[in-house]
């Protein structure tokens, strides 16, 4: 299911679970993407480089900062980045409650399955 073909996409994945943000990594990866993936925001936010990835791939519920903080900070380094958030919570209208400026298309709910995921990212890669 490689719809991206003619550019391999740069993916940064955030997930402060390692083995949910490794098993992204694992499933972009071998769906073509380029994949830097950490558990740390702070972490992400002291190596960023505007340029450096086309897409953040970010965990909603995190210690320290959570996916929305961590993406405010990286537009104000990369106001080009595109988004899309992993959330536990799986009704999109009760995510907009709370986070009324993000779109539908860029969340995915977890647990989310592999087909899905690469889909998603597809879609918000093609916008």
């Amino acid at each position: 299911m490689k719809e991206h073909n003619s550019h391999q996409y740069k993916i940064l994945v955030v997930d402060d679970e390692p083995d949910i943000m490794l098993t992204l990594k694992i499933v972009l990866e071998n769906n073509g993407f380029k994949v830097d993936a950490f558990t740390d925001p702070i972490l992400v936010l002291r190596n960023f480089n505007a340029g450096s990835y086309d897409l953040a791939l970010l965990d909603i519920r995190m210690p320290k900062i959570t996916g929305l903080g961590l993406y405010k900070e990286l537009k104000k380094i990369d106001n080009k980045i595109r988004v899309c958030f992993l959330s536990a919570i799986s009704n999109y209208q009760e995510f907009a409650k709370y986070f009324p400026t993000i779109k539908e298309n860029q969340v995915i709910a977890k647990p989310v399955d592999n087909q899905t995921l690469i889909q998603k990212i597809n879609e918000i890669m093609l916008l």
